[in-house]
């Protein structure tokens, strides 16, 4: 949880600004791949329904490395921009009137903006498709699974029963026809003459 109140802030008038850094441990985003203390910086500006947070955050994800299937940890930075909306009243505590924006996140009723459910989604959304353990991850052979980072496997290079091996054995041939291919100059036109 990344708390800030934020009463102050919507009691002033529109466009007001609020600055600051935040460093937590990983467990305050409350996501079991989050493996790194989450850092970053924040503005919170008062807008007309409430305050948008712009925040730029880093940490780091425990994912699978996609080459050798063996654990990997991948840094991730990223950006949001997210607007909070109040569900009371500043002043009153009475609550607002109204439907709730279920696309909003909502700001408490102690007047309190959590940044941590934001920058989760966030953190997810930047995380890599393909994460690596290492940049030169060997990965496994395709035919028995050995992780070829651990040592070379005892499977011959290039097996005869490869889908391309027959096309290997056309292109080792160069200079030679390929089989069934027939010539320009054979066709037929069998007298029939070809209209434009």
């Amino acid at each position: 949880m990344i708390a800030v109140n934020v009463a102050q802030l919507l009691l002033s008038p529109h466009g007001s600004t609020r600055r600051f850094s935040f460093e937590e441990e990983a467990a305050s985003l409350d996501e079991p791949s989050v493996v790194a203390p989450v850092r970053g910086d924040c503005t919170l500006m008062r807008t007309g329904h409430g305050i948008l947070a712009d925040c730029r955050f880093e940490t780091a994800l425990a994912q699978e490395c996609a080459r050798c299937l063996e654990p990997a940890t991948s840094d991730v930075a990223g950006r949001l921009q997210e607007e909070f909306l109040p569900t009371v009243d500043v002043r009153t505590g009475a609550p607002l009137p109204g439907e709730r924006d279920p696309d909003a996140f909502p700001i408490s009723d102690d007047h309190e903006v959590d940044l941590g459910e934001a920058i989760r989604q966030h953190v997810l959304i930047a995380a890599p498709l393909q994460p690596l353990c290492r940049p030169d991850c060997a990965g496994l052979c395709p035919d028995c699974g050995q992780n070829l980072n651990e040592g070379r496997c005892a499977c011959a290079p290039g097996g005869e029963d490869s889908p391309f091996n027959a096309l290997k054995q056309l292109l080792d041939a160069t200079g030679e026809a390929a089989p069934n291919a027939a010539p320009r100059s054979s066709r037929r036109n069998d007298g029939r003459r070809t209209q434009a």
